[in-house]
């Protein structure tokens, strides 16, 4: 009995959701329209909408035009900090690729410095080596 009566409450709901669900309310003055494939519904301002597009009541878009349904606003704040983010890391990465330049270079002057030391000390040493009295010795001095 109780089985009985929930398979027709069940049959009763599906009967009627379809026609639940295909009705709709006009606004005074407003005319309905069926929109075949690829028609669109242009009001007298000129405003157009296709057969696609989802209805909204009135006051429900924001000062920038989108409705409140859409996150358009949030979405590009977040992408402007994003992106100013994203040029703040560029910037220091430069900045850090510049000051490894930077100290490649002084270390590559050091290094012709530091040979050109070595060179000289080599050459004293030398001269040293080969000097058999104190005047050549003095000689040797850079």
């Amino acid at each position: 009995m109780r089985i009985s009566f929930i398979l027709a409450a069940c049959g009763f709901l599906l009967l009627t959701l379809p026609a639940q669900s295909q009705s709709f309310t006009c606004g005074i003055g407003d005319r309905p329209s069926c929109l075949g494939y690829g028609d669109t519904v242009c009001s007298s301002s000129g405003k157009c909408v296709s057969q696609n597009a989802q209805c909204f009541d009135s006051y429900q878009c924001n000062y920038e035009g989108f409705t409140c349904r859409s996150n358009v606003t949030e979405c590009v704040q977040t992408y402007e900090e994003l992106l100013r983010t994203h040029n703040a890391l560029v910037n220091g990465y430069n900045d850090l690729l510049g000051n490894r330049d930077d100290l490649r270079d002084d270390l590559q002057d050091v290094l012709y410095i530091a040979q050109d030391l070595e060179d000289d000390l080599r050459d004293v040493q030398t001269c040293l080596a080969d000097a058999i009295t104190l005047e050549q010795a003095r000689l040797c001095a850079p």
